[in-house]
């Protein structure tokens, strides 16, 4: 028997109002996760600001503080020397008085950001930087500098658009200018220094881990976890589904949380559905395996921020359908360490497990 775990990036939320008060995941009948949370075991464990710091938690059973920047650097192949710092950069609106993190921006928008991004480098000069970039706006940027500006990281807007840009500021300033207000934040800077003490547990060496995030893929680079690059969602699920019959499987679900920062929680509920419609259509494929599902953290999807909360997870062998007498959800049932959960969860099935 093996394992896939399912990885619901910012599933878990606020109640909403218009849900009659319960959550997204609360708020709907989901056949195969609910299943899975009938039938094994359900419970809860501590969320992280950030779905990289939930993973190098999950994979090593250690709480690390590994910069976002130097994680996505690792995601994206992007070489970082001895004596500089990368930074994770994500665009963002300046206003007169405050900024707004910008998470629609088009495609024809992004190309043009990039376009000014790359035509006023010359104003870092010394710095000697360099860009990587990957959807919406957002991307990687390295510098050739030991000191790192500790920027505000989103999802959390800047208390004002005066924040201390240092060395930074003339060029973030002329971008926007030339940009309607637009241009971008690099923030989660770190260095190779950060790189002490990363090995994952013995029982996920052999796991592949799936997604299209450079914030997960990095983590898996990091720790030596064999990684499978996808588009989206849809094509990693098919991926999954034929790598699971011979061996562990890791599936990052992003798109849960993109829509959380949009605030919009009928499109949440959606996405929730596709999922588990998805799965529904692939049973044959997934009997006699374990599947289990796990939230990084809550986004909620009336303020677009991340939550720090209790997040769920459940676990169960797969068989025949049967009626769920529960919800995957978040919930207080059982509570297990993050530290501790990827071998919960791998060994369930072997031992007795109760709630």
């Amino acid at each position: 028997m093996n394992t896939l775990i399912i990885l619901l990036d910012g599933a878990a939320d606020d109640k909403i109002p218009e849900f009659d008060g319960r959550t997204p995941l609360a708020s709907f009948e989901k056949p195969f996760m609910d299943m899975v949370a009938s039938n094994g075991i359900m419970g809860w464990t501590e969320s992280r600001p950030y779905t990289h710091l939930y993973l190098l938690e999950f994979f090593t059973g250690k709480r690390l503080d590994t910069p976002r920047g130097l994680v996505e650097a690792v995601g994206l192949g992007v070489p970082v020397g001895p004596n500089q710092v990368a930074y994770r950069f994500s665009p963002a609106y300046f206003y007169e008085s405050n900024v707004d993190w910008a998470y629609r921006v088009t495609p024809e928008l992004s190309s043009s950001l990039q376009d000014a991004m790359v035509r006023n480098l010359d104003m870092l000069g010394d710095l000697n930087p360099r860009l990587y970039f990957y959807e919406d706006g957002r991307g990687v940027m390295t510098v050739d500098t030991e000191d790192v500006v500790p920027f505000p990281m989103p999802p959390t807007p800047p208390s004002s658009s005066k924040f201390p840009m240092h060395h930074f500021g003339d060029y973030i300033r002329k971008v926007a200018s030339e940009m309607d207000g637009l241009s971008i934040i690099p923030w989660g800077g770190g260095s190779l220094a950060k790189l002490n003490g990363h090995a994952a547990i013995p029982e996920v060496k052999n796991m592949v881990m799936i997604s299209k995030s450079p914030s997960a893929l990095g983590v898996g680079g990091l720790l030596h976890v064999r990684r499978d690059v996808v588009d989206n969602m849809w094509s990693g699920f098919q991926e999954a589904f034929r790598l699971l019959q011979s061996g562990d499987v890791f599936m990052h679900v992003e798109e849960t949380d993109d829509i959380s920062h949009r605030r919009a929680p009928d499109e949440k509920v959606g996405m929730l559905k596709e999922v588990d419609d998805l799965l529904m259509e692939n049973l044959d494929r997934l009997i006699g395996h374990r599947v289990a599902f796990i939230v990084d953290h809550g986004t909620s999807s009336i303020t677009g921020q991340h939550l720090n909360m209790k997040v769920p997870f459940a676990v169960s062998e797969v068989v025949e359908p049967s009626e769920p007498t529960v919800r995957f959800c978040e919930n207080e049932y059982n509570y297990t360490p993050l530290g501790d959960l990827a071998k919960v969860l791998l060994d369930h099935g072997t031992r007795s497990d109760s709630l």
